[in-house]
């Protein structure tokens, strides 16, 4: 259970357990209006505790429970209002979810723990204020943006008794403006021993993570350059990997267990490069000297091994262009099994790479690989890197998506774990290798917007389940995702610093969302698969950022989504819909329109009447009245409140805001 889940199962409890009026005819009241709410007659319960408000003004319950009852219908303003009338008439918050609801800062405390060390402050939005250092390693200076990467030839000697590294990278590289200097990346806990170039000592400064090094000429626009940078050290250690990351160094029935992650935080945790999304390098070599009889797997292929007494050695190439986070390597006795998969255009190989004491486990765990890698080459395209072979090891840490050496931790499907409804498939192995096309194959060229990389990996869990299964598997999906949704911060964050956009998980949870609002309201699932496709076809091995998904969806729509992109990607919350609604005999009349939105802005949802019949409706900022007959209970589904069987591209997420100026219910 998510904290979102689990918040709304306290606030039930919570909004039962404080002892009520002694007064018999309170007593009566609440009876009926508490058998009304779980019948789900919301409409009528609210009118009953407008009533009961009105009569028992200093009854601190009566608001509580109104505040509840918005809750479920998803309007969540006037939820808010309520709450903090009922705190202002004696209701205690502290350690309820209260806090969560009303105090964005405990919130914001709760939802960053694992994620960020440092205090997440109202003066700045609750992000983490932004330093020097999360300048120079998030902003494509002109130090950075003067030269591109083309390769990188990463030596790496890796004690794990001492926990050290040492090693050496040279740089190819191709200068594209004229610059006296660049900047390379490395943190600032780790030693340069020496930079040079043909042979030659270059000076350098450092300034944070950030070293600049200057030449004794200016490089010019055009130039081939290499540059070879030898350091050591004792690299950061990873607090909660892997996503407040760094080195793990662990140890298994008597072997040394290694692992490396570093998304946010940086590949210059651990080696020296060029520490920015937008530039990939063409291809990479990783070579790890380790204690002997030990294993080291690493990106790419295997092109030669040593084994002495002394040490294990291996070379490994990766032949694609792969971001720097994508970059690792893993040290251990592991054992190998292999699989084949061919699609239309060849074969490539899987491998895993297992400790010895869980291969049953493991082989049993991964033999819906093939199921979910199949259905992923349907959706996006084959492959990104069948010259490499894709590969997962277990690692020291839960996952990460390090290109074709994905990181699977070790408790394979335990029931902690995150699962589906359909127990045949564990997330974590479906979200790490949707992430080859999302995040590896297409890779955000910024941290603020690494929904990009999440929110599609998240998404294609979903359609995974929709491929394998049903519909109906799908919504589970979807509506799982609608309720761990916080709307704390924007989906996408702010550029150039580093920002750290995973804080909350919106951009998992809201990155999918926004994904399944995208295909109701284009309603026309071969056009929306088309553009998904697509966009991972035209942007194969590129960095991208959103404006980027915005102009093809609005090349092949035909249609202007900016609006759409504008709330769900930079307004922290979602759209608003306003309703009312009247009864006149046996005609009902439901007026709509969507509110806090820029004009053109336009999106579905779903009305259901009698509790099975569906509507879809496409509302807009301008009101739109419906006229229905005999209708004798209605809801506007959300993801607590939602008919089984769903209509198909019909129900979305968003915030309602009712108008009872002219409305009413009858029971």
């Amino acid at each position: 259970m998510g904290l979102k889940s689990s918040l709304l199962c306290l606030f039930f409890m919570t909004s039962f357990s404080i002892n009520l009026s002694s007064q018999t005819d309170l007593y009566d009241k609440l009876d009926y209006i508490r058998d009304d709410l779980d019948k789900k007659k919301y409409y009528y319960v609210l009118e009953c505790l407008e009533k009961l408000t009105t009569e028992y003004p200093d009854f601190p319950n009566g608001y509580l429970w109104k505040a509840w009852t918005y809750f479920y219908l998803n309007d969540i303003y006037a939820c808010r209002e309520n709450i903090k009338i009922a705190m202002g008439r004696g209701i205690g918050t502290e350690g309820t979810v209260l806090n969560y609801l009303v105090f964005p800062d405990i919130l914001a405390k709760a939802v960053s723990e694992g994620y960020y060390e440092g205090e997440l402050l109202q003066k700045n939005s609750f992000r983490p204020a932004v330093t020097r250092k999360d300048s120079l390693q998030g902003a494509l200076t002109p130090e950075r943006s003067c030269f591109d990467v083309t390769f990188y030839d990463l030596a790496l000697t890796v004690d794990p008794k001492k926990k050290t590294i040492s090693g050496k990278n040279r740089i190819h590289f191709n200068v594209v403006q004229t610059s006296p200097k660049i900047q390379i990346d490395l943190f600032e806990n780790l030693e340069v021993n020496s930079i040079t170039r043909q042979g030659k000592e270059l000076p350098f400064t450092r300034d944070c993570n950030a070293i600049f090094i200057s030449f004794p000429e200016p490089l010019q626009e055009g130039g081939r350059e290499i540059l070879e940078i030898s350091y050591s050290g004792a690299p950061r250690v990873a607090p909660d990997p892997p996503w407040n990351g760094g080195f793990v160094w662990d140890k298994t029935k008597g072997n040394y267990w290694v692992g490396v992650a570093c998304e946010h935080l940086g590949a210059s945790c651990w080696w020296p490069n060029k520490d920015h999304l937008s530039d990939k390098p063409d291809s990479m070599r990783i070579t790890v000297t380790a204690p002997p009889n030990h294993m080291v797997v690493s990106n790419g292929t295997l092109i030669r091994q040593e084994e002495t007494d002394d040490y294990s050695k291996y070379e490994w190439f990766v032949s694609y262009p792969i971001n720097n986070y994508l970059a690792t390597i893993y040290i251990g006795n592991f054992i190998q099994f292999t699989d084949t998969l061919t699609n239309a255009n060849g074969s490539y190989p899987i491998d895993y790479y297992v400790l010895p004491h869980n291969l049953k486990k493991a082989q049993k765990y991964y033999s819906t690989t093939r199921d979910i890698v199949k259905v992923f080459e349907e959706l996006y395209g084959d492959y990104p890197f069948p010259r490499d072979g894709m590969g997962m090891i277990e690692s020291p840490y839960m996952g990460m998506e390090h290109q074709g050496a994905i990181a699977i931790g070790g408790d394979y499907g335990k029931a902690d774990r995150r699962v589906y409804e359909k127990l045949d498939y564990d997330y974590l192995l479906v979200h790490e290798t949707a992430h080859e096309w999302w995040g590896n194959g297409v890779t955000m060229d910024d941290m603020a917007e690494a929904w990009i990389s999440e929110g599609f990996a998240t998404y294609s869990e979903a359609l995974l389940m929709e491929k394998k299964y049903d519909s109906d598997q799908y919504w589970k999906v979807i509506i799982a995702n609608m309720g761990e949704v916080l709307n704390l911060w924007p989906v996408v964050g702010k550029r150039g610093i580093n920002d750290n956009s995973f804080l909350g998980g919106d951009i998992y949870h809201k990155g999918a969302i926004i994904l399944h609002n995208l295909r109701c309201t284009i309603n026309d699932d071969s056009l929306f698969f088309h553009l998904i496709k697509e966009f991972h076809t035209r942007n194969l091995y590129k960095a991208v950022t959103s404006n980027d998904f915005l102009l093809l969806v609005n090349e092949l729509t035909q249609k202007d989504f900016s609006p759409f992109f504008s709330k769900f990607l930079y307004d922290k919350e979602p759209p608003v819909l306003s309703y009312k609604f009247i009864r006149e005999g046996d005609k009902f009349y439901l007026s709509y329109k969507w509110t806090r939105v820029k004009p053109g802005f336009e999106m579905p949802f779903l009305f259901v009447t009698n509790n099975s019949v569906q509507h879809r409706l496409m509302g807009t900022t301008k009101g739109q009245t419906v006229e229905l007959q005999d209708v004798k209970s209605f809801s506007i589904a959300n993801q607590h409140l939602f008919p089984d069987d769903i209509l198909k591209n019909s129900m979305t997420y968003f915030w309602t805001s009712i108008d009872f100026s002219t409305s009413y219910a009858q029971k």
